[in-house]
């Protein structure tokens, strides 16, 4: 799977936010706010990815194990599907 182009990731403060752009603001209903692992996701978003490559990635960056990363990836590929942000 990989995201969409059509939304661009920025910090405002302490926030990341997910921001639509182009044509796609029509389609939105606003702006996404991401935790620091939903960031991490969303960035190796950029190619093709697997599930279990995004979960390598959160076990190596973060403090979790195996099982949670697999979770947390597919909680937030479900929210990003739901809302149409995979391409």
């Amino acid at each position: 799977m990989k995201r969409k182009e059509s939304f661009l990731l920025q910090q405002v403060g302490d926030e990341n936010l997910l921001v639509p752009i182009g044509a796609q603001v029509m389609d939105t209903n606003g702006i996404i706010t991401l935790n620091a692992s939903a960031v991490l996701i969303w960035e190796q978003l950029v190619e093709e990815k697997t599930e279990a490559e995004l979960a390598a990635g959160l076990v190596e960056r973060f403090d979790v194990g195996h099982d949670r990363a697999v979770a947390d990836v597919r909680t937030f590929i479900g929210e990003l599907r739901e809302n149409g942000l995979l391409a």
